[in-house]
């Protein structure tokens, strides 16, 4: 369990799903989102999602530097077919997204920060969705429900979101935004 290696920590985000899935494991969660700003200038995903999980860290620092619990930030992004996908501005987005989707496969990289006793560490992971074929009606339905605001690829796996998906290969953690299967190994 990941209670006995991190029984608090201030969890740099407002996602509930990651928060849900850390309290989940036993961890006492305390929300405390940084709104660090998220513009890069980077290709790959690994190094978007490493980049940005470490700045919501310092962002995080700066505002709780004097707390002796654990800081905990994350980032998550979709790559398909050379394309990066992060959250829809708008509905219409959040259409282009699921339709891309909908005609294959892609990856989900997310990306771990954590200030503890005085160190730094992290990571990032990588699982790999397989989307079921979707017509029109399926995907207006689906984003009909509302989870595509605020989920990075405008869908959500915790949700309903899990009725577009054929299969996973990875930790199913990673596609909700925290890579639980590596932080209990690196912890």
């Amino acid at each position: 369990m990941l209670r006995e290696r991190l029984p608090s920590v201030i969890l740099a985000s407002q996602s509930p799903a990651r928060k849900m899935v850390l309290e989940r494991e036993g961890v006492t969660v305390i929300v405390r989102p940084t709104w660090a700003h998220e513009q890069h200038t980077f290709s790959d995903p690994r190094q978007i999602v490493t980049t940005l999980s470490r700045r919501k860290l310092d962002a995080a620092l700066a505002q709780n530097g004097d707390t002796t619990l654990p800081l905990l930030a994350c980032d998550t992004i979709i790559a398909i077919d050379g394309r990066l996908l992060g959250k829809p501005s708008s509905v219409e987005e959040a259409r282009l997204q699921i339709k891309h989707l909908a005609r294959g496969t892609h990856a989900v990289w997310s990306a771990w920060a954590l200030f503890r006793d005085g160190a730094i560490i992290g990571g990032a992971d990588v699982a790999h969705v397989h989307f079921k074929e979707l017509d029109d009606a399926a995907i207006e339905a689906y984003l009909a429900l509302g989870e595509w605001m605020g989920a990075a690829g405008s869908y959500r796996i915790q949700g309903r979101g899990r009725n577009l998906i054929a299969s996973i290969e990875g930790d199913e953690n990673v596609i909700i935004g925290l890579p639980l299967l590596q932080m209990k190994r690196v912890l």
